[in-house]
């Protein structure tokens, strides 16, 4: 099964995949949504005690969790499309992750020194973006070694 990657490695075209194929990007897609949703809501503490304040206190355990089990759906779902997907798929997907491993790590460690020169103190959304920056330059790097 070949999955089609498209914009520079950044993508993928949705109908070169298969019914089940897509019925799973649609879960994935679904449960990461949700995942987000949450751990938007729960983020820092303040926001997580201004929701159970307004609505429910058992809403300070209860959001947490669900952004959590929304997470873990989504890696499990993540890797059933995996699985399905052919060897230079499965190269790109690798290469992706390790990528944004690089990221976090390099781009990581110059914010971290850098916040020691600046009055900024990175959260962990920051370290996040670095490991995304990470993994778009090595989709871009290896779209243009194997794709093209």
């Amino acid at each position: 099964i070949m999955t089609k990657i498209t914009h520079k490695g950044l993508w993928f075209e949705y109908s070169s995949l298969s019914k089940e194929d897509k019925n799973t990007s649609k879960k994935v897609l679904l449960s990461a949504i949700l995942g987000g949703f949450f751990i938007g809501l729960t983020l820092d503490k303040q926001s997580l005690l201004m929701w159970s304040e307004i609505f429910h206190p058992y809403l300070f355990y209860i959001l947490p969790a669900i952004a959590l089990i929304a997470v873990i759906f989504t890696i499990k779902y993540s890797f059933e499309l995996y699985q399905n997907q052919d060897e230079l798929y499965k190269k790109y997907h690798d290469f992706s992750l390790m990528s944004g491993f690089m990221g976090f790590a390099i781009f990581g460690l110059l914010l971290s020194y850098l916040s020691i020169f600046v009055d900024y103190q990175p959260k962990f959304m920051d370290y996040f973006f670095c490991s995304l920056i990470g993994m778009v330059i090595g989709q871009m790097y290896f779209y243009k070694k194997f794709y093209e």
